[in-house]
């Protein structure tokens, strides 16, 4: 089986889009977003750098591990094994109240060192009292086949400036490093992991300081019924005609395994079909793949002009029988950033073949 031919309408990338879009994936192995927290030297500031990420957050150049889940639901509703969805807020080891310590007993908590990592729970008020002062904690996510986002709300007072080190238990591998860029600031980061992950976070005194911070921490669950459907043999039945909407967040447990795209399949009948990308999340930049039931690639690098941008194509199927669609993200999806929340984190993306 083959396609004959791709006439797309609103796909074709100009020269400057893609001269963008690469320098979006330079640097380290993939895409690393800088966000500013609004504030620097001139307002005060001991740092005017930029809030980012640390230099692994990017998606590895390595492949994912398989996912064996079998079964997939028919139709673009319910959740693989046919219950219903709790996508959402996550509950279970995250649910412990907060901590808290204050900097005349900054080692209230004997979690100086990873093997005495605590539950972060809820989230933590501590003092580490310079960089050679650590507090370490873990987060636990359920092992529901989907990806999570470990939310960290951090304030600081004049007298605190923590860093925060973030570790995948797994293989040890480095997730990237979370600094708010001067003392005093309010700041909420993201990290965003698999299911069944135990990931730790390295909390250290910046510079000497003299006071406490606090870090409220809540993770929800990737809202997609769809999951797992990360290789073909976990792939999604779909029906043409039908809106399929779904979440495209990249579910980190190790250096290799960390599979972020979903895949679909669908029976189409020879002749002209349609497919639409409905809706798009600002930051999200969906790049679609078409291979048949011999797993023989018939097109790929399908996507439209920039991140958040709808777009559609036709092609034509000479011989009926089942396709599997791929939707990966066409530059790489960062696994630790601070700033505004992802709107992929809030929003699905939405698509349909006609």
């Amino acid at each position: 089986m083959k396609l004959l031919h791709f006439a797309r309408r609103n796909c074709v990338l100009g020269l400057l889009s893609l001269g963008a879009a690469c320098a979006l994936a330079a640097g380290s192995g993939g895409c690393q977003l800088q966000l500013s927290d609004g504030r620097d030297s001139a307002n005060g500031g001991e740092h005017s750098n930029p809030v980012t990420t640390g230099s692994a957050g990017a998606r590895a150049a390595a492949g994912g591990a398989p996912n064996d889940s079998g079964g997939v639901p028919q139709g673009g509703s319910g959740t693989k094994d046919g219950s219903a969805a709790h996508a959402g807020e996550s509950t279970g080891s995250n649910a412990a109240p907060p901590l808290q310590e204050d900097c005349s007993n900054s080692e209230k908590i004997p979690n100086n060192d990873r093997a005495h990592a605590v539950n972060f729970g809820s989230g933590a008020t501590l003092c580490v009292l310079n960089d050679s002062d650590s507090d370490w904690f873990y987060v636990d996510t359920p092992n529901d086949g989907r990806a999570h986002v470990i939310k960290l709300d951090i304030s600081e007072t004049a007298d605190s400036w923590v860093d925060i080190f973030v570790t995948a238990d797994k293989d040890g591998s480095d997730l990237g490093r979370i600094h708010p860029s001067q003392r005093g600031l309010k700041l909420s980061s993201f990290v965003t992991v698999g299911p069944g992950t135990h990931t730790l976070f390295e909390v250290q005194g910046y510079v000497d300081n003299r006071d406490t911070t606090t870090i409220d921490v809540s993770v929800s669950s990737e809202a997609d019924v769809h999951e797992p459907n990360n290789d073909r043999a976990s792939a999604t039945q779909i029906q043409t005609g039908s809106e399929v909407s779904a979440q495209l967040i990249l579910p980190y447990v190790s250096q290799t395994d960390q599979q972020v795209q979903d895949i679909y399949k669908v029976q189409l009948s020879a002749g002209k079909h349609t497919f639409q990308m409905t809706a798009v999340p600002s930051d999200l930049y969906p790049v679609i793949q078409i291979s048949d039931s011999a797993d023989t690639v018939l097109s790929t690098n399908l996507h439209g002009p920039n991140r958040g941008a709808q777009f559609d194509f036709d092609f034509d199927v000479d011989t009926a029988g089942i396709y599997y669609f791929r939707i990966d993200s066409w530059v790489d999806l960062s696994i630790v950033y601070s700033g505004t929340e992802a709107d992929s984190y809030q929003q699905p993306y939405k698509f349909q073949i006609d």
